[in-house]
């Protein structure tokens, strides 16, 4: 799906916070090879993970925590900032992969643990691309009458990840983002697009079911394996430009025109060539994955929140941001921002 958006309901994150990472566990690359991939460090590796990745610093969640605990974090940091957000978010969505109660409406727990009581309450799961997506289901709900809500991302990706896959283990980190997402005069959602490629659903994939078997338990099948792999990154790459430009072109933008361009963060050389093909200034790029690594779905969010607090002022009249992320499995979703 892509087109243009010519209704009048704007959309505006009114707030934004994220989990407390000094609360985490910080890996340099250091500790990442000697304590996680099990290895003394190899200097040529890590300049090479450095280098040629940009993978310096990501955060795991502590022993005990897990993705619903960083979310509800993220989710007290917001409400502090933001208390009447409480009374007037008419949803609340909580988007992640990695729950420990995949059975259970995530969304609803933390509704019930804060007192939300004229909320409606979803949960998403589109890999990395669903907060990107839960932001446009939140403009479809504004659409209709609802007069704001609550996202929340959280991820716990270091749980599923095999050491012995190094390029996963590592630039993958944990994490959570909750936003606070309102109907707006001024903020104006000028286009979108989503899609997903069926083919490589499987390229990325944990493999084990649930409820988990204890007779036949295979831990092997409980992190993430590859499939595809040629194939799939390459996809994956496609998808990435080709996903911007299909925004580009339903909006009528050009590079120029983008003041804010707030991406997903997989692989720092691989995300700066995607905006510098269509012109985004890269003065105008968002980047934190030096700092955080990968963490799913909450990473464009963290992304936006550091790039927020690095402005010297906030967005102004003029502006236009575009938020996009794509993931394996394979699923894109980007939109633009108008600020007038």
């Amino acid at each position: 799906m892509k087109t243009s958006v010519d209704d009048h309901t704007g959309l505006e994150i009114a707030g934004i916070a994220t989990c407390d990472f000094q609360d985490m566990t910080w890996l340099d690359n250091e500790t990442l090879f000697r304590e996680i991939l099990g290895r003394e460090e190899s200097a040529k590796l890590t300049d090479f993970i450095v280098r040629n990745i940009g993978a310096e610093i990501r955060y795991h969640a502590r022993p005990g925590k897990n993705a619903i605990d960083l979310g509800r974090e993220a989710l007290k940091r917001l409400l502090d900032k933001h208390p009447e957000a409480l009374e007037e978010a008419d949803f609340i969505i909580f988007a992640g992969i990695s729950s420990p109660r995949p059975v259970t409406t995530v969304s609803a727990l933390l509704a019930d643990e804060f007192g939300f009581r004229n909320a409606g309450c979803w949960d998403l799961k589109s890999g990395c691309s669903s907060g990107v997506l839960a932001m446009i289901q939140a403009h479809g709900h504004m659409a209709h009458g609802a007069r704001g809500g609550i996202i929340v991302c959280a991820e716990t990706l270091s749980r599923f990840t095999d050491p012995s896959a190094l390029q996963m283990a590592a630039t993958i980190g944990d994490g959570a983002a909750a936003l606070w997402v309102r109907r707006s005069e001024n903020w104006h959602l000028t286009g979108l697009v989503h899609g997903t490629d069926p083919r490589y659903s499987q390229a990325m994939a944990v493999r084990g079911t649930f409820p988990v078997d204890p007779d036949t338990y295979n831990p092997a099948e409980y992190v993430f394996s590859f499939a595809q792999k040629p194939e799939g990154i390459k996809a994956l790459g496609e998808r990435w430009l080709g996903s911007l430009k299909d925004l580009m072109e339903v909006t009528g933008l050009s590079g120029t025109d983008v003041t804010g361009y707030i991406a997903h963060q997989v692989d720092a050389t691989k995300n700066a060539r995607v905006p510098a093909a269509v012109n985004i200034d890269a003065s105008c790029v968002a980047k934190s994955f030096s700092r955080y690594g990968n963490m799913g779905c909450p990473t464009i969010f963290v992304n936006y929140a550091d790039w927020l607090d690095q402005r010297e002022t906030p967005p102004g009249p003029g502006d236009t941001l575009i938020l996009h992320a794509v993931g394996g499995g394979l699923s894109w979703a980007a939109l633009s921002l108008n600020l007038t």
